[in-house]
């Protein structure tokens, strides 16, 4: 399995990874929590895991949502 990590957001000791992910010949990407056990992050059972496919309209959703917001919440973090 090869994962290609688009994002990595630190959360309370743990982090939440956004990757592209290879298995078994299908693309599909994950959002999941790691935890730290040493030097190495493992993964939680706290995620999801979104067919590649379903990438376009989770984007055009996504993007909409975004539209209709104000960002300045979003930036002050």
């Amino acid at each position: 399995m090869s994962a290609y990590t688009l994002l990595s957001v630190p959360q309370r000791g743990d982090t939440v990874l956004v990757q592209i992910n290879q298995h078994n010949g299908k693309t599909f990407a994950n959002f999941r929590k790691w935890y730290p056990d040493g030097d190495v992050l493992k993964p939680t059972r706290q995620g999801v895991t979104i067919p590649l496919e379903a990438l376009p309209e989770l984007h055009k959703t996504l993007g909409a949502y975004l539209a209709t917001i104000d960002p300045a919440p979003l930036t002050s973090r």
